[in-house]
C-alpha cells in the first residue's frame, strides 16, 4: 500500500489554529462505538485495508471521548505510529459540559458521533438528555472554547414519518409529528447544529447515515439473528418488496472526513456549512434479504412464512395497546411497520456534487467483510 507524506497540508487560514503547540487536534464524541472505531482509525490513517484518500484531512492528533473505554486495533496502530499521529482517550458524558471543556480544548474539529438509539415505547429522558441537551453543550462548549469546526452524525430517521421515501433526499421535510421520542431528538439534534453555523465563529455540517453495517457491528445485525435463531421472529415482515438503505460502516467515516475537509477550506466552506447529507452506498435492498446471507452464513434458519403488511399494521397498533394498558415495553410498533414493511431510501447526489463523496468499499466487497465476520463468529458460538 502507498502511504502519503505525513502530514498532509491543506490550505492555511486562520481558523488552522487550534490544538497547542500548533498541532491540529480531532475529537471524535462517541469514538469507542461502532462508527466512531472506525473514524478514529481512519483519522489514524486507516488499517491498510485500502488506500486513504488524498481528500481526508490530516490532524497531529486524534482524541477521544466516550462513556466506555477505548482500545486501538493493532493494525490500525501500525498505520498511525508511522505517521507521527498522537492518540489519546478519555471516559466523559456530553450531559457534562466540564467533561466536554476538559476534552475539547485546544481542538481544531469536532465529531460527534455520540448519540443514544432507543425507539421502545417506554419514555427514557436519557434520549432528549443525550441527544438534545448533550447537542447542545457540544455546540456551546466549542463556541466558548473558539473551536472552529464540528461534524455531526445525525440519521435519515429525522425525515422519518408514515410516508414511505424512495430515493428521498435533503429537500423532505421533518414530519410534523415525528413517530417516536428517538426521532424528535435526532430533530431537534441536528436542528441546533445546522442553526449554529456561522454563530460565534463555528462552522458545522451534518452527515445523515443510513443503516449502517459492517464487521463488528454491535446492534441490529446481531439482535436480528439472535431472535430469527430463538425463533423470537416466526414470520417476515411484508410481501419482501419493501426496500431499505444500508451502508458499510467505513463510508460513513469517509463521508465524515470529506465534509470535515469541505469545511476547512475556504473555497468550499460556505457550500456546505449549515447543511446535511445523506451518506450510502447505493444499496437498498429489502431488509429481510439483506440479512439472509449473514443468516446462512451462522446456519440460522430465517422464517419462511411472510404476514403481509396490513396485518403487520395490526399487530403493530395491538402490540402499541397492550404498552398502553399494561405500561410493559413490546417488541414491535409502527415505528418498525413503516421502516421494514414500506420504502425508506435515499439519494446520495448531493454528498456526491458537494463533497466528492463516493464509497470507498463496494457493496460487494462490505457484504463479503461481513459475511466472513459472522463466519467466524459462528465458528466460535453456536448459534446465538
Amino acid at each position: 500500500m502507498r502511504h502519503y507524506p505525513v502530514p498532509i497540508h491543506e490550505p492555511k487560514d486562520e481558523s488552522d489554529e487550534g490544538a497547542p503547540n500548533g498541532d491540529r487536534k480531532a475529537v471524535v464524541i462517541g469514538g469507542a462505538g461502532f462508527l466512531g472505531k472506525r473514524l478514529v482509525t481512519m483519522l489514524g490513517g486507516g488499517d491498510g485495508s485500502f488506500e486513504p484518500p488524498q481528500e481526508w484531512p490530516q490532524f497531529d492528533h486524534v482524541h477521544v471521548l466516550d462513556r466506555s473505554s477505548f482500545s486501538e486495533g493493532p493494525l490500525a496502530k501500525q498505520q498511525r505510529e508511522p505517521r507521527g499521529i498522537g492518540l489519546s482517550s478519555a471516559i466523559g458524558d456530553i450531559r457534562s459540559k466540564d467533561d466536554l471543556r476538559t476534552a475539547l480544548r485546544g481542538a481544531h474539529t469536532v465529531f460527534h458521533l455520540a448519540s443514544l438509539v432507543d425507539v421502545g415505547l417506554k419514555r427514557n429522558p436519557a434520549i432528549e438528555e443525550t441527544n438534545v441537551d448533550g447537542t447542545r453543550n457540544v455546540i456551546e462548549v466549542c463556541q466558548e472554547l473558539g473551536i472552529p469546526f464540528l461534524v455531526y452524525t445525525s440519521t435519515e430517521d429525522v425525515v422519518f414519518s408514515e410516508t414511505p421515501v424512495s430515493g428521498g433526499d435533503e429537500s423532505l421535510p421533518y414530519p410534523s409529528k415525528p413517530l417516536h421520542d428517538y426521532v424528535r431528538t435526532k430533530i431537534e439534534g441536528e436542528r441546533a447544529v445546522r442553526a449554529a453555523d456561522g454563530e460565534r465563529g463555528l462552522r458545522t455540517c451534518a452527515i445523515r447515515p443510513v443503516h449502517i453495517y459492517g464487521p463488528d457491528d454491535p446492534h441490529a445485525m446481531i439482535q436480528s439473528l439472535e431472535a430469527f435463531a430463538e425463533r423470537r421472529v416466526p414470520f417476515l415482515l411484508g410481501n419482501g418488496s419493501a426496500r431499505f438503505d444500508v451502508v458499510h460502516v467505513d463510508n460513513v467515516a469517509h463521508a465524515h472526513l470529506l465534509a470535515a475537509a469541505k469545511l476547512h477550506d475556504p473555497a468550499t466552506r460556505n457550500q456546505v456549512g449549515g447543511r446535511v447529507y445523506f451518506a450510502g452506498e447505493g444499496h437498498a435492498p429489502n431488509y429481510f434479504e439483506f440479512l439472509r446471507p449473514f443468516a446462512e452464513a451462522w446456519g440460522i434458519v430465517m422464517p419462511r412464512v411472510r404476514l403481509p403488511g396490513p396485518v403487520v399494521l395490526l399487530l403493530a397498533h395491538a402490540m402499541e395497546l397492550v404498552h398502553r394498558v399494561t405500561g410493559a415495553e413490546v417488541p414491535f410498533h409502527r415505528f418498525h411497520y413503516h421502516i421494514l414493511v414500506k420504502d425508506f431510501f435515499f439519494s446520495n447526489a448531493n454528498a456526491e456534487r458537494d463533497l466528492g463523496y463516493a464509497p470507498v468499499v463496494s457493496k460487494e466487497e462490505g457484504m463479503a467483510q461481513t459475511i466472513e465476520w459472522v463466519r467466524t463468529l459462528a465458528r466460535g458460538h453456536s448459534p446465538p
